[in-house]
């Protein structure tokens, strides 16, 4: 990881961050982006070498787009982008409003579009890796979760489908669907659920970053399942 340029969507909290403090310890310069990342104070206090926060809106293109372009500004090109930016707001089929339904789809697999669109700009020429953070509930039945578990189906199937596409750039497309993990979404989805009785971030974060290895590449452009047997 060292020397390594990687944008990381989400990194304000979950599996985001976790997967950002990691790429950091092992010598990357990570760029955090949500939000609000250049407002979150945990964000600024972790942050070492030429590291920095970055604001972006997955789901707006002006968004993407200017946050793309500081970064050619700034670093010329990229080595890695995760997609890890997620939303969800669980209603039973009849009870999804339109608003909902856009909503969950713009940020979840629209973002992920707009940012893979915009990275493989820059990385095109000396290739990359791109890691998309998708779900469980993207390959099995989720009752009262249809707008998560579409966009989620969704994020896998557009991996797939880039995966094969990229190949002539050299651009390696990595799919992680994490099962129950404690994070902000998952309270969402469970809010009654022990967030200890469950898989942990750093699980996640470390699956993320063997991605990075050369032996991970037997795992490219398929589905890779992180979950924990309880």
């Amino acid at each position: 990881m060292k020397g390594k340029v990687i944008v990381i969507t989400g990194a304000s909290s979950g599996i985001g961050y976790q997967t950002a403090i990691q790429a950091q310890e092992q010598g990357a310069t990570v760029i955090f982006a949500s939000r609000t990342a250049e407002q979150n104070a945990e964000i600024k206090n972790v942050l070492t070498g030429q590291s920095l926060a970055k604001n972006l809106d997955v789901g707006d293109e002006a968004s993407v787009k200017v946050f793309f372009d500081f970064v050619k500004e700034k670093f010329n090109t990229i080595d890695a982008l995760v997609n890890c930016a997620g939303y969800v707001n669980p209603e039973s089929l009849l009870n999804t409003s339109l608003e909902n339904w856009d909503t969950t789809l713009r940020i979840n697999l629209t973002g992920t579009f707009l940012c893979t669109k915009y990275a493989t700009l820059l990385m095109k020429r000396a290739g990359g890796k791109i890691i998309n953070i998708a779900s469980t509930a993207g390959l099995t039945p989720r009752p009262g979760w249809s707008a998560y578990a579409a966009a989620k189906s969704g994020v896998i199937n557009f991996s797939n489908a880039i995966a094969e596409e990229l190949k002539d750039y050299g651009i390696k497309i990595f799919i992680i669907c994490p099962g129950r993990t404690a994070t902000p979404l998952r309270k969402i989805l469970a809010p009654n659920e022990d967030p200890e009785s469950i898989m942990q971030p750093k699980a996640v974060a470390d699956v993320v970053l063997t991605c990075f290895t050369k032996q991970a590449e037997v795992l490219e452009g398929q589905p890779i399942l992180v979950r924990e047997r309880f």
